[in-house]
């Protein structure tokens, strides 16, 4: 894995992925060519995604942390709506894709319980950054690393 993880532009690149699978599953399409390829899709978004989780979990001394965090949340809210919503068209899917919908299931319940912790975790995060006035927020180190770049 590389050195540095670039969570803002993956963590959007995961959203455009949802997103657009959501669309597809609007659209008149073709089961026989995209349905096993949106089950892989679910697949590859809910693992990278959960690698991103688990490397934020690891690590709680990373700047704009609660930021990053609040943006998993979100998309494991959004992915466990698109499971949902895969769910919902079981007849699009054929009988080998639908074998997997139990997994997946159990993946959306996760998701759910992650943002319970994730709300709980940035609520206590809060909480602990205004009682320690002494540490600067996100927003007050940026803005100082911009006054030291002019």
């Amino acid at each position: 894995m590389s050195e540095k993880v670039h969570y803002e532009d993956n963590l959007f690149y995961l959203l455009t992925e949802i997103t657009n699978i959501q669309k597809g599953l609007k659209l008149s399409i073709d089961s026989e060519f995209f349905a096993s390829r949106i089950v892989q899709q679910i697949y590859a978004v809910d693992a990278v995604l959960n690698k991103h989780y688990t490397l934020l979990k690891e690590n709680p001394y990373l700047i704009r942390r609660n930021e990053f965090l609040y943006s998993i949340q979100k998309l494991k809210t959004k992915l466990a709506a698109l499971i949902e919503t895969a769910e919902e068209k079981k007849g699009f899917f054929s009988e080998k894709d639908r074998e997997s919908f139990p997994e997946l299931k159990r993946k959306m319940a996760a998701h759910l319980e992650d943002v319970q912790s994730i709300r709980r975790e940035i609520s206590e995060n809060l909480e602990n950054s205004s009682e320690d006035s002494s540490s600067l927020s996100s927003s007050e180190y940026e803005l100082l690393m911009q006054q030291g770049e002019e």
